[in-house]
């Protein structure tokens, strides 16, 4: 029973909805890189920059916000920023998902 859940909940984060990086359409993506920096940055500097995260999911006291922003053609990007228990960025990933047209 406890394995349903979790596949149920996990199946639901993956159909909850990014929006797109408002910063993606006139800034750069090394500006968007050099925006957040590991360590250093925090929530409210993350926020100021990206604007606001449509996903937030809580993990051991840690706070992921996930992004999604225009990649080349046919994909999608996703910029992922780990912030620890303090409030500062511990790490950021971004990728470019490619996902069959329907």
């Amino acid at each position: 029973m406890k394995w349903l859940t979790v596949c149920a909940l996990a199946l639901l984060a993956a159909c909850s909805g990014t929006r797109a990086l408002q910063a993606s359409r006139s800034v750069p993506y090394a500006t968007l890189e050099q925006t957040v920096q590991p360590g250093s940055s925090t929530r409210e500097q993350v926020r100021a920059a990206l604007g606001e995260s449509t996903s937030i999911r809580f993990d051991s006291g840690n706070e992921v916000w996930m992004y999604t922003y225009p990649a080349t053609s046919g994909a999608q990007g996703e910029y992922v920023i780990l912030f620890g228990g303090d409030g500062v960025v511990k790490k950021v990933r971004s990728a470019e998902v490619y996902r069959p047209q329907k």
